[in-house]
């Protein structure tokens, strides 16, 4: 099959969105497929690809990208995969699929939270716009049903497809060359958060988590990993030394690829303290899960089913910095505990969100959509 992948963000820069994109390409011209990538040029100096297209946009805001040269270059393809939400490029690919009579599958990833004078833009939008793009679709994949009914998401084209991990990449194991690097010893407990630490990411709840971090007792032995760059980092490490806790917490950066797993490897818990619904899903926390960590998510739609409370982790509430500490603290004092969660997270993971078994599912509604 000839599939193109429609994503606002891709490769090198950082979010779930181009995560789930590259993922599906490559996993799909692994299979023999021909596959392409269609997104936005945000930069001009990202190195060439034969097989990714970087469209020049007519007029750019954030993420959002007017892209009406996609309507000419996707005709094409026998699949137009769609990653939502995508202003100024998902109105085109559906005009695209109409012309062209080119089955769309759109993949839902989340729906933006804003305020003022943006919120009623986005309102205006769900109400003109997205009915029309969703009527042109063949099938619309969220990944949980969770999330889907917490933002009034109804259809009968709605598929459950939950996003995957590669659990031969993030696996259980020992990386005391990471500890070593950042001076953290043997027995100190080590808590990981993962994200991007930009203006677009700021709902991932990283003010929270430090001002969490800065009311655990002081006989506790804990230092936190922060994996993850952008314009926001040294405000948060300007906090970090506010609340007098950075010589317990490690601004890692931007980690390679090859390097990420080792430090799920080096840490004992992993957390995730979104703030509200711009967090959806979580793929971080299907990594630290496959790499035996148990996880701290925000109890928030699409993020909480990640995790079995008192099973593979615990759920804290959102932007509640006392009742996250409160729960790290629980989990960083209790070694059997966190051990059990973790191998009971590996588990699940391997039972329900193996890259194999989710990108089985996605080729088999593929050949549906085509018949």
């Amino acid at each position: 099959m000839k599939i193109v992948q429609i994503t606002p963000v891709y490769s090198p820069y950082a979010g779930g969105i181009g995560s789930v994109a590259q993922e599906y390409a490559l996993a799909l011209s692994k299979d023999g497929n021909d596959v392409k990538v269609f997104t936005p040029m945000y930069d001009p100096n990202v190195g060439l690809d034969a097989n990714i297209s970087r469209i020049k946009p007519w007029y750019k805001w954030g993420n959002a990208a007017l892209v009406p040269q996609l309507i000419w270059k996707l005709r094409n393809f026998d699949i137009l995969h769609l990653h939502y939400p995508f202003y100024g490029g998902a109105e085109s690919t559906a005009l695209a699929s109409l012309i062209w009579r080119k089955p769309l599958v759109i993949t839902y990833h989340m729906r933006p939270v804003a305020s003022g004078w943006q919120e009623g833009i986005f309102r205006l939008y769900r109400l003109l716009i997205e009915p029309i793009i969703f009527l042109i679709s063949k099938k619309i994949l969220v990944s949980s049903f969770d999330y889907a009914k917490s933002v009034g998401l109804k259809s009968k084209k709605l598929i459950e497809l939950p996003f995957s991990v590669d659990t031969d990449r993030f696996a259980p194991g020992d990386a005391p060359e990471i500890r070593a690097s950042l001076g953290i010893d043997d027995n100190a407990k080590v808590i990981i958060f993962v994200g991007g630490l930009d203006d677009a990411h700021y709902f991932k709840g990283v003010d929270v988590l430090l001002e969490a971090c800065s009311l655990i007792r002081d006989d506790v032995n804990w230092h936190l990993i922060i994996v993850g760059d952008g314009n926001l980092r040294q405000k948060y490490q300007d906090k970090a030394l506010n609340k007098n806790i950075s010589s317990r917490v490690y601004f890692a950066g931007r980690v390679d690829n090859d390097d990420l797993p080792k430090y799920y490897q080096a840490s004992d818990i992993h957390v995730l303290p979104a703030i509200n619904r711009c967090e959806a899903y979580g793929l971080v926390t299907l990594e630290a899960g496959s790499s035996g960590l148990p996880s701290i998510v925000s109890n928030l739609p699409g993020v909480r089913i990640l995790v079995k409370n008192r099973e593979t982790g615990l759920i804290a509430q959102p932007n509640d910095a006392k009742d996250l500490a409160a729960t790290l603290t629980f989990l960083l004092q209790n070694n059997e505990l966190r051990k059990r969660f973790g191998k009971s997270a590996r588990a699940r993971i391997e039972a329900r969100f193996s890259r194999s078994k989710v990108l089985d599912k996605l080729k088999e509604l593929y050949v549906e959509t085509i018949k």
